[in-house]
């Protein structure tokens, strides 16, 4: 059994960086902030997105990127590539709150160069050890934040710290509970906090 499944397995997510080349890395991060539109607005926690799926890129790099990724990593062979997002989020920002998703694999990479950070103890991710039970609905799972978190504390979640990095991958098991850890980046467009998240099911 290889290295990132075998963690996964374990762990419920592994952590693999630098795989990206770091033009394509940086071409991800300009393309995500110079986008002039948003498909989801979530000003409410300080971020926004731009929405993709398998019929639809908004960037001509990223049917490359995706390939790259599902050939790379055995947890996703046998899973197709199914929707994604970037999130672009203000310099200061709570960011996603406590959910799980409706896939098998989430790949998260961020794209920002870690300089940009002005709190080094924010801007990462939170993968707590409890999965979404299996009787909940999309909605509860996905948004019911008041459950979730209630949830998180009957269970006893423990919440493990993937720190930020530029050009870090994280994947990991999508039921389980994730959230973001704060954002703090330096002022000034060119330093928000940018990633992207891949679902394969």
């Amino acid at each position: 059994m290889d290295q990132v499944r075998e963690t996964i397995l374990r762990d419920g997510y592994v952590i693999i960086d630098d795989f990206l080349y770091t033009d394509v890395v940086n071409e991800l991060h300009q393309s995500a902030l110079n986008c002039q539109y948003k498909d989801d607005d979530y000003s409410e926690w300080g971020y926004h997105s731009i929405n993709f799926d398998r019929e639809n890129f908004p960037f001509p790099v990223l049917p490359d990127v995706i390939n790259a990724i599902h050939g790379a990593f055995s947890p996703l062979h046998d899973l197709e590539f199914d929707r994604g997002w970037a999130f672009v989020y203000d310099n200061e920002a709570s960011g996603v709150t406590p959910h799980a998703d409706p896939a098998a694999i989430n790949v998260n990479l961020w794209v920002t160069p870690f300089d940009c950070q002005k709190d080094t103890l924010k801007n990462g991710l939170i993968i707590y050890d409890q999965k979404a039970p299996d009787d909940w609905t999309w909605s509860e799972y996905n948004s019911d934040s008041k459950k979730i978190n209630q949830y998180l504390i009957e269970s006893n979640a423990t919440p493990r710290f993937v720190p930020y990095n530029y050009n870090r991958i994280t994947i990991f098991e999508s039921k389980y509970f994730h959230k973001t850890n704060g954002v703090s980046m330096i002022e000034g467009d060119a330093n928000r906090r940018v990633n992207y998240t891949f679902m394969f099911k």
